[in-house]
């Protein structure tokens, strides 16, 4: 019962509700970050420099997730990427620097 709080009442509310969903050891997105270089260097018979390359990305995104929560990632894919990858269609294409009116 470390994960549950009971109030007052018979209803249990989970203390870690908002946590991000973890893989292992990893967020998804750290494990994606991780394991993706890993496997494609396994695929291409070049286990090792795929490995470093994971760890390197692993290593930056934790370093750019620190400094701003967990949607810094999402936030950098929209500065840098066309618009049409991401598909958002209520947001301004980024390459808008200023706006009329």
């Amino acid at each position: 019962m470390s994960d549950l709080t009971r109030p007052s009442g018979h209803w249990a509310i989970p203390r870690r509700l908002d946590d991000p969903e973890r893989w292992l050891f990893w967020t998804l997105d750290e494990a994606a970050a991780l394991m993706g270089p890993a496997v494609l260097g396994l695929a291409a018979n070049q286990f090792v420099p795929g490995l470093v390359a994971g760890v390197l990305g692993w290593l930056a995104l934790r370093r750019a997730k620190r400094g701003g929560g967990a949607n810094v990632a999402l936030h950098a894919l929209y500065w840098f990427l066309p618009g049409f990858v991401l598909g958002l269609k209520a947001a301004p294409p980024s390459c808008m620097r200023r706006f009329a009116g």
